[in-house]
């Protein structure tokens, strides 16, 4: 049978009964202070942001708190009327369509932030990871900022995946049973991912997450880079 990534992520997130809480990472990010990355907090009030597969909304709490005009995308209508429904029920405003990577249901030049958390990698059926970067910054105003997290080659999620092409993994033993039969992105590092955006986008900075969780390998790539 092959995989159909709708009905996996529709079931998925059908079974949760609550709202998960906001990334830590993006707390950190948009909330911290660091030595290579010290976003203009004053600035957050009224600038629309894209949250390109928001899941359920969590993080879209965190950014609503932040004072941001809220967007966001999901796979599905079904995804989109959960997520929506969340929001609502803590009072949240947020316009959230149905989008892929590759199609992002907005105008050009439409963000001052988008936010790809666990996202830009997920191919569904393509090998051309170029029409993800492309569709992130098209819909980014110049200067915008696009924020992502990358696994590492050595996270749990690529655990037993098959190399199907140069850069791009098969995933098939997933911890959580959703993205078996997933094709992924896959960087070798830093560099490697500076080069994916660099025609597109600058200023790069990175942080990185190390992390054994209990037995899982959550190991990241974190970019905050801006728009050219």
């Amino acid at each position: 049978m092959s995989y159909n990534s709708n009905a996996e992520w529709n079931r998925e997130y059908d079974q949760r009964q609550q709202m998960a809480f906001p990334s830590e990472y993006l707390v950190r990010i948009f909330k911290g202070t660091y030595p290579h990355l010290d976003l203009d907090k004053i600035s957050y009030k009224s600038k629309k942001l894209c949250d390109v597969g928001c899941g359920d909304g969590r993080n879209l709490v965190l950014f609503n708190q932040l004072g941001f005009e809220l967007y966001g995308t999901e796979l599905t209508h079904e995804i989109v009327t959960k997520s929506t429904a969340n929001l609502n029920s803590k009072g949240i405003a947020a316009d959230v369509r149905v989008g892929k990577n590759d199609h992002l249901p907005f105008d050009d030049a439409f963000f001052d932030y988008a936010i790809s958390w666990n996202v830009c990698y997920y191919m569904g059926n393509s090998f051309e990871f170029e029409k993800h970067v492309r569709e992130l910054q098209r819909v980014l105003k110049k200067g915008g900022y696009l924020i992502l997290s990358i696994p590492k080659k050595t996270s749990f999620i690529y655990s037993d995946s098959e190399d199907i092409k140069s850069g791009y993994k098969l995933i098939k033993n997933d911890f959580f049973k959703v993205r078996n039969g997933e094709i992924l992105k896959i960087f070798e590092d830093e560099k490697d991912i500076e080069k994916a955006f660099s025609p597109y986008f600058g200023d790069f900075v990175f942080g990185s997450i190390h992390d054994n969780c209990f037995g899982l390998n959550y190991h990241w790539h974190l970019v905050v880079c801006k728009k050219r």
